[in-house]
């Protein structure tokens, strides 16, 4: 019951701006994915015995928000100015991936247990970087994308963040046996579901 429900409420979202959906589901994916890259500064922390690296914990935040707002900007581009802000959009995904390295180099513990867990966690975090780029339209054509959102586009099939967030969620809470980690690590799973389907399912979709 709970499956069917999803499947027309994702359906539904998707329907509401062919247009737009490609940023919709941006949105979605860096909901989960840029949480999930702070979560693993917090282990490595938590294993070291030190603060989080805050710094790094807002440069991310920040990069994922510079995204959004730029996909925005690049769907309600005119065809002139689509380019650029196709570009400035391609841009800010790099640096969101250069991120990526960068929590990977600072996330080094002693502790064999956790650096697997967070060496598998990192790994499945970069294959958000793909998703992203690859529901972003093309640069190169960005001009006819825009002077044609206005009719029937085809959607590619969204990224499954589900299915993301519950591989990342059974990693997540594999046991170290660092007692820290092993007490930590289940209260930073992430939702498997939008909010969108958590408020209209009362919560019982999570």
């Amino acid at each position: 019951m709970r499956k069917a429900l999803v499947i027309p409420l994702c359906l539904a979202v998707l329907c509401t701006a062919c247009s737009t959906a490609w940023v919709s589901t941006l949105d979605s994916i860096l909901a989960a994915a840029a949480p999930a890259l702070i979560n693993i500064l917090q282990i490595a922390a938590v294993a070291n015995g030190q603060p989080l690296n805050s710094g790094l914990e807002a440069k991310i935040d920040g990069d994922a928000s510079a995204i959004k707002t730029l996909a925005g900007d690049f769907a309600e581009a005119s065809a002139a100015s689509a380019p650029g802000a196709c570009q400035q959009l391609q841009a800010a995904v790099s640096t969101y991936q250069a991120d990526q390295q960068l929590v990977l180099q600072a996330a080094q513990v002693s502790d064999p247990n956790t650096q697997t867990k967070i060496m598998l966690l990192t790994n499945l975090v970069a294959g958000t970087v793909d998703a992203i780029t690859a529901v972003i339209p093309s640069c190169e054509n960005a001009a006819v994308f825009r002077s044609t959102k206005s009719k029937s586009t085809k959607i590619t099939a969204p990224y499954s963040v589900a299915t993301f967030a519950a591989h990342y969620n059974s990693i997540l809470v594999a046991k170290t046996g660092n007692v820290a980690i092993d007490a930590m690590t289940p209260k930073m799973k992430l939702r498997q579901h939008s909010k969108l389907v958590r408020m209209v399912t009362f919560g019982r979709l999570q």
